[in-house]
């Protein structure tokens, strides 16, 4: 049978002892299941409330997710507060959420795979517990493997937990010695250290510059003209910064809009990919103004090529520098978009042509 859907709602009710005998799709400010869907149930709320029984799988996107009622399928519910109170999911749970909370008296069949600033797992998990999680706090059973990864974690005195347990974080398990493991807790601590003091970080740095360059490269032997165009753009700051903050921002808004619409569809795809190209390519151009500033502009391939390299160089050492590299990323985003922008604006602007000369008689 076809789904039923509720949409463009300001609230849904579906009452005590109604039921939809097929999918339910509801889209509304607020929805509260009472009664019975036999189907699956999918939400686009800020509010959800599953008090009744879903035969099927709830899939929920919204602010709020309560589910308090019975579930014979799966949940997948993504939304700021994630709770089950009370509820009996059969089978697994998945969730994307700020806050996550199984009460005590709540009953997952299989699984749970989550996803969480914070979580609260009071009830009893039947199979295994996977979590990226800021904060936890176990109380409840589970009766699979727990594999636990995140800033915090806390194991209460009525925790339970039947197969191998492990935790990777940031700070030290707090552990009640009442509670109940059927192995050690693995624990690995792992140390933080600022970005600069590992090897990896000035490969990625390296490996960001060379793909940078190689696409400099690429635009100074197939668009020379246009590259020196836009590198000469850049000394125009003034404009160039304006029109490089309202094309970054500007533009993609734009482009959604125009995904709107069939008819647009096309069209605004077509812009945000442009505007993805930009947004990289500016780089490049500030790079090559940084190099023709500080080494001069000497005519030639070869020398574009190095005041790119140089100015490149410069510019990743630049956007690395503590509490003000952020800052020049996003100036040097700003006057490379605005520069592109400009170019683009002089090549397609019509050029006068100069008056003939009279023939003298």
């Amino acid at each position: 049978a076809a789904a039923e859907v509720a949409k463009h709602v300001q609230s849904y009710w579906l009452p005590p002892g109604q039921t939809v005998n097929s999918d339910l799709i509801v889209m509304a400010e607020t929805a509260r299941i009472d009664g019975t869907v036999d189907g699956d149930l999918i939400s686009f709320s800020r509010s959800l409330t599953v008090s009744g029984s879903v035969t099927g799988d709830v899939i929920a996107f919204g602010a709020i997710v309560r589910i308090n009622g019975s579930v014979d399928g799966n949940v997948r519910a993504f939304g700021d507060l994630v709770s089950l109170s009370g509820t009996t999911v059969r089978k697994n749970v998945t969730a994307f959420s700020g806050h996550f909370e199984l009460d005590p008296k709540s009953r997952v069949g299989g699984g749970m795979m989550l996803f969480a600033g914070e979580a609260t797992l009071d009830g009893r998990t039947a199979r295994d517990l996977l979590g990226f999680i800021g904060r936890t706090t176990l109380n409840g059973f589970v009766g699979g493997n727990v594999r636990l990864r995140g800033d915090k974690l806390s194991i209460g005195f009525t925790a339970e937990i039947a197969g191998k347990a492990s935790y990777t974080g940031h700070h030290q398990p707090e552990v009640d010695p009442k509670a109940k493991l059927a192995s050690p807790l693995e624990v690995k601590i792992e140390q933080h250290r600022p970005d600069y003091l590992t090897p990896r970080y000035y490969f990625h740095q390296a490996l960001s510059w060379g793909a940078a360059f190689v696409f400099g490269l690429v635009l100074i032997l197939l668009l020379p003209g246009f590259f020196g165009d836009v590198v000469r753009s850049s000394h125009r700051y003034g404009p160039a910064f304006g029109f490089g903050a309202l094309a970054l921002f500007a533009t993609p808004i734009l482009a959604v809009l125009a995904c709107a619409t069939i008819v647009g569809l096309a069209v605004g795809i077509g812009t945000l990919l442009a505007w993805i190209v930009a947004f990289y390519s500016a780089q490049v151009f500030v790079g090559a103004w940084l190099g023709e500033t500080l080494m001069g502009a000497t005519p030639g391939r070869g020398a574009a090529i190095g005041r790119l390299a140089v100015g490149l160089l410069l510019l990743k050492v630049a956007g690395a520098l503590p509490y003000i590299g952020g800052w020049i990323k996003l100036a040097a985003v700003f006057l490379g978009m605005g520069a592109l922008a400009l170019a683009v604006y002089n090549r397609t602007q019509p050029r006068a042509e100069l008056p003939s000369a009279a023939v003298p008689a």
